[in-house]
């Protein structure tokens, strides 16, 4: 997963129109200044309220909550902002600024979004933890999903300037509404995603007058501890995916034992890890990983995760099931570096440790797992880490349903491998305001599928009304899924001279400020996609390359008599960027 750093410059005007002086216990005046953010058009402006990290002693260290706003685009804005609150629980709402102004620009053109690190991520006391060894050795991220002696070391690291136990979800969402009070907004409209949902329901709960709408997109609920159902719940998307390739004409032909093919592959699994050829993400070479049952389960869990990525399991499992892991290999390797190991762990484990393992039952998410492709590693692995991980406290009510007359939009995915739509089901009867959509062929996140703006525009209607009464959601129903992929492009790396790679070294450009500049360096392509970072493409066939660390995406030239003229990127076969040659 690829995000947008947030990066603040300050300047010498203070904006002080519309900011109003924070509640007293705060004692605290925030100003917000004027910033560019990666990403991002238009006017926003960042600023730091410090607040006390024990907020009952109201004594002690401080912490500064990092807050961003993206100014309404529009004339004659609305007074109450559309707040984004992402999953996790560790990921920033401020460094993903260019993706949501991109993706909620209808939103923003009528109202500011107003994005806050949570305590513990981004730009506000960072808990972060370096886990999986060395980002040289791709074998290192290919453990325990939480290192036992990397845990100890970050809490030792992290204790020196964090009391661990008070990074929790109550304690952020006052934060959230000390933010909104300092601001001076009277009423939010609330956007949570996974996780960010159970915060969502939380803000709720302890401020819920200060809601005027919410949109909950894959939710989950204080009582649905993780991990505990994990591998029920992924099982459950694994079979809806097998279900609708056996639907599929052209994917029942290719893959007919599907579900043998599951099951003979993990059942090789068993036997030990296997080894995989994969391309080094730091240097496009080729190495020889370790992959184990677990790493394998993780990936296909994780495939689950979006509607496109899913489309990719039958093909993956196919080829793992003829003896070629590299697909599956790959993806293991990806999301260990950028899913698992972004984001704050250090926050991860103060909130789950304290809201949600305690709570399994012992033997309760080893039980629910047997018989499923995930098993039980993630509950063994959370549980041992929080074992030497501090335990905050909890409201006593923490875990019983959330009630609400706030209006409320409620969206699953069918095929949701992690909060599927049983949770909606469940939260919406407490919310009495609320309307639940379930969209068909749905992961955890709608991308990959056809006819998903549909959903934007309820999400607009939303706020724009601050209701969810007459809304239309008929056009949900003619979402569809993509023909599922039968096969693979090519994957083993040829040999190419760096004369032969010469032709395609350039600057490559589409409209806007986005450019790829290639180099040539030691038979392989260096690319620096500028914020997106600097990637290594290694040639498959004379015109398709192979991008190291970033699964399933290839870089296409297009060949004119023996010159290039155009770069494309291509993502699970469909092209994501078209870039023309700039050479000057």
């Amino acid at each position: 997963m690829f995000g947008f750093c947030a990066r603040c410059a300050s300047v010498a005007l203070v904006l002080v129109a519309g900011l109003a002086i924070p509640r007293a216990e705060a004692q605290e005046t925030l100003t917000l200044e004027p910033c560019e953010l990666q990403g991002v058009l238009g006017e926003t402006s960042c600023g730091t309220l410090q607040v006390y990290e024990d907020r009952e002693a109201m004594s002690g260290r401080k912490i500064g909550i990092n807050i961003v706003v993206l100014h309404a685009t529009g004339q004659s804005p609305a007074p109450d902002p559309f707040v984004f609150i992402p999953g996790g629980p560790g990921e920033s709402a401020t460094e993903l600024a260019g993706y949501i102004a991109q993706a909620h620009a209808g939103i923003r053109q009528g109202r500011d979004i107003l994005l806050v690190d949570q305590r513990g991520t981004g730009g506000s006391h960072p808990l972060n933890c370096e886990f999986y060894g060395s980002p040289d050795d791709p074998q290192s991220y290919l453990g325990r999903f939480f290192p036992i002696e990397d845990v100890e070391t970050c809490r030792s690291q992290l204790e020196s300037s964090a009391n661990l136990g008070l990074y929790t979800t109550p304690l952020a969402m006052d934060d959230l509404d000390d933010v909104r009070q300092a601001l001076g907004y009277e009423q939010l409209n609330l956007f949570g995603g996974s996780y960010g949902t159970r915060a969502v329901q939380v803000y709720l709960r302890r401020h819920g007058a200060h809601t005027r709408t919410a949109i909950l997109h894959g939710v989950t609920t204080t009582g649905a501890f993780i991990p505990r159902d994990l591998a029920p719940d992924a099982q459950r998307a694994l079979e809806g995916v097998i279900d609708d390739c056996l639907a599929d004409e052209s994917c029942a032909g290719a893959f007919p034992d599907i579900r043998g093919e599951v099951e003979s592959v993990f059942s090789r699994l068993e036997a030990g890890p296997v080894p995989v050829e994969v391309l080094n993400p730091l240097t496009g070479d080729i190495v020889e990983i370790q992959l184990s049952r677990d790493n394998v389960a993780e990936a296909v869990r994780y495939l689950l995760y979006g509607s496109g990525s899913a489309g990719n399991i039958p093909v993956y499992i196919h080829h793992a099931a003829q003896g070629d892991f590299t697909p599956l290999g790959e993806y293991a390797l990806f999301e260990r570096r950028f899913i698992v190991a972004s984001g704050s762990n250090g926050m991860y484990l103060s909130v789950t440790c304290a809201e949600d393992v305690p709570f399994i039952e012992p033997g309760e998410g080893e039980r629910l797992a047997k018989g499923t492709f995930l098993g039980d590693y993630r509950v063994r692995d959370q549980r041992d880490a929080c074992a030497v991980w501090r335990r905050g406290d909890i409201p006593e009510d923490y875990a019983e349903p959330i009630r609400s007359s706030v209006p409320i939009l409620i969206l699953s995915g069918q095929w949701d491998p992690v909060t599927p739509p049983q949770y909606g089901d469940y939260v919406s009867k407490y919310l009495e305001n609320s309307l639940h959509v379930v969209v068909p062929y749905g992961g955890h996140g709608f991308n990959g599928l056809e006819g998903v703006d549909c959903i934007d525009g309820l999400m607009e209607q939303t706020v724009e009304q601050g209701s969810v009464e007459g809304l239309d959601t008929s056009c949900v129903q003619e979402v569809r899924r993509p023909p599922f992929p039968v096969s693979l492009p090519p994957t083993k790396p040829i040999a190419m001279s760096d004369q032969e790679l010469q032709p395609y070294a350039g600057r490559y450009a589409a409209e806007g400020p986005f450019a790829i500049i290639a180099e040539v360096a030691g038979g392989k392509l260096k690319i620096d996609a500028g914020p997106q970072g600097v990637f290594f493409a290694v040639p498959v066939t004379s015109d398709r390359f192979r991008v190291a660390g970033v699964s399933d995406v290839y870089i296409l030239f297009t060949l004119e008599e023996d010159a290039v003229t155009q770069l494309a990127v291509e993502q699970s076969g469909n092209v994501i960027a078209l870039l023309d040659r700039q050479d000057e």
